[in-house]
């Protein structure tokens, strides 16, 4: 339900808050004073187009916030929504929806307090308020939403779910069947490149992990190359070559040691140079070692390189990364095993997708007849309730066509129309051509009333509902908002006292001029402020004893009236089910 709604700046509302209650909220007020521009707040929440001169004057901006609790239907619509659109839901219990109307430049929308679009919030906010009234959009405007008013007073929930299962599963098979003709209409050609493809890579033979192994290995193997023949130069230089460093130093100690008995120094110099001979003939040594521990098989090296140029060389070919390589070989198998035997897999397909029509069908048929059983009871149900509700004479059918084509859809073979004809002897219509605004919220409240707890949306918004209407009939449209509230929120706009009297929680709104502003601001009345309105309503500016005694009265009726309807109500619940069941 709706239980917090902020208006900011929208036309007379400056600074508005409501803290709304369950069941039948009714807002009153004198002609003009703003009571609809709530309406207009609430419809900007559905999607609709935000203009600037609803931006009041002197404001940058409009801006609307409301929170709604959250049921456990609802929650999981809202979330499957959210998540669709990949808006985090840290409260799955309520939801936040902000619109913001500038008086320049593009408005935004927010969910959960995270930047949305116009679209999204209109389609969270469906699932949660319906909105009433003659200039504002609602779901009876809507043809797709009678055939969803009439499964749900026929309680096709099961089969529904049945079929769209079914109808799901024979959707994905033409698809598949259609996405395999299409290839098979290239085959030959297709299953030629994919033989030259496979030929070439089955030749080089990937395998997973394999070019990080030889890129390791080729690295190693330059290492070892690179230090294999500095240990090669190194004994040479150092003992084997002509003139290498040992040989020299030891002539150079023979030198030294012929003026040993002349000086003690010389005899210092040929001992250091036998040590760096000595030295010199221990490093050449070390490096023969260590040349004969790096040799490698010749041509190693450039066999791994070749290795490592041929699946780079794959890799840019076919656009995959090295390792996945192997499981691309594998997909290109499998596609021209696929096609070498399209045939028979186009006949395995066209068989699938054919069985699962026939199902969809024969599933659609019977929630054909279901449909139509229910239709003739819908419209008797409607047209009673519409005769309470000052329609007298009212005709309503529920009409069920084929889909044109005969091709199942989504919800089955149906296109269901509610008709409409508010004056006897006249054919019923098209509703959304031919009913008022006025008409329309009473057949949207008679459907209250019929579907009872059957119907999805939490919170519903009645404006005009009393359009050339009062007493005895007022009294009537008032019962039936407070039965209706007892399953759902209900917030109504009202200017007669019958209807206000069913209220659970009563505001007056009203007009105030201060500073050379006039702003409109919403009280939640007190039991005894809620009798003085509705003896203003009912006696106009001078409210006198026997207006406030009407008042008091007509508010014990109200409550004798709901508590008479429950009573009836519960004893019907309690009988067999069998009547809606033959319906």
């Amino acid at each position: 339900m709706l239980s917090y709604l902020r208006i900011r700046g929208l036309a007379l509302l400056d600074d508005v808050t409501l803290e709304l209650s369950p069941g039948l909220n009714v807002l009153t007020g004198e002609t003009g004073a703003g009571k609809s521009i709530i309406v207009d707040a609430l419809a900007l929440l559905r999607g609709a187009r935000g203009r600037a001169e609803l931006v009041r004057a002197g404001a940058e901006a409009a801006c609307v916030d409301a929170q709604f609790e959250l049921g456990p239907a609802s929650a999981a619509r809202v979330a499957s929504v959210l998540a669709e659109r990949g808006i985090p839901d840290e409260d799955s219990a309520a939801l936040v929806l902000s619109r913001v109307v500038p008086v320049s430049g593009r408005g935004r929308s927010f969910a959960q307090a995270q930047l949305t679009t116009q679209d999204v919030l209109g389609e969270l906010s469906e699932h949660l308020i319906d909105i009433c009234s003659q200039h504002e959009h609602h779901s009876l405007t809507h043809v797709a939403r009678h055939l969803e008013l009439l499964d749900g007073y026929a309680r096709l929930d099961a089969e529904l779910a049945d079929y769209e299962e079914r109808y799901r599963k024979w959707r994905d098979a033409v698809a598949a069947l259609e996405e395999l003709g299409a290839r098979t209409a290239q085959g030959i050609q297709r299953a030629d490149y994919l033989r030259f493809q496979i030929d070439e890579m089955e030749r080089v033979a990937p395998e997973p992990g394999e070019y990080e192994a030889l890129r390791r290995r080729v690295a190693l193997l330059r290492d070892v190359q690179h230090w294999a023949v500095f240990a090669e130069e190194a004994q040479d230089a150092l003992y084997e070559a002509e003139g290498s460093i040992a040989g020299r130093l030891g002539v150079l100690s023979e030198r030294a040691r012929r003026g040993t008995d002349q000086s003690a120094r010389l005899q210092a110099i040929a001992e250091q140079l036998d040590t760096a001979r000595i030295a010199s003939e221990e490093a050449a040594r070390i490096a023969a070692g260590l040349a004969g521990e790096l040799s490698i098989e010749p041509g190693e090296l450039e066999q791994a390189e070749e290795r490592m140029h041929e699946l780079e060389s794959l890799r840019r070919k076919h656009g995959v990364e090295p390792d996945e390589l192997a499981a691309r070989l594998d997909a290109m198998r499998d596609e021209l095993d696929t096609l070498d035997n399209a045939e028979q897999h186009l006949a395995e397909l066209e068989q699938r997708a054919t069985g699962l029509r026939e199902s969809c069908v024969e599933l659609a048929r019977g929630l054909c007849e279901k449909r139509r059983r229910a239709a003739g009871g819908l419209a008797r149900a409607l047209e009673q309730e519409l005769e309470a509700l000052h329609v007298p004479g009212a005709r309503l059918e529920a009409r069920v066509q084929a889909l044109p084509g005969g091709e199942p859809g989504p919800r089955g073979l149906d296109r269901v129309e509610f008709l409409f004809s508010a004056n006897p002897g006249e054919p019923p219509a098209p509703l959304e051509r031919v009913a008022s605004g006025g008409e329309l919220s009473r057949v949207l409240l008679a459907l209250k009333n019929v579907l009872s707890a059957d119907d999805r949306v939490a919170t519903y918004v009645f404006d005009e509902v009393d359009a050339g209407v009062g007493g005895a009939v007022a009294q009537a449209i008032g019962l039936r908002l407070g039965h209706a509230a007892q399953q759902h929120q209900v917030l109504c706009i009202t200017h007669l006292p019958q209807i206000a009297a069913f209220s659970a929680a009563h505001y007056r709104v009203d007009k105030r001029t201060q500073g050379g502003r006039t702003t409109t601001r919403v009280v939640r009345l007190s039991d005894e402020e809620r009798v003085e309105e509705l003896a203003r309503m009912l006696g106009g500016a001078r409210v006198t004893a026997s207006a406030r005694e009407h008042a008091r009265q007509l508010v014990a009726e109200a409550e004798s009236a709901l508590s008479a309807r429950a009573g009836r109500a519960s004893r019907r619940r309690g009988r067999p089910a069998a009547r809606r069941a033959s319906r």
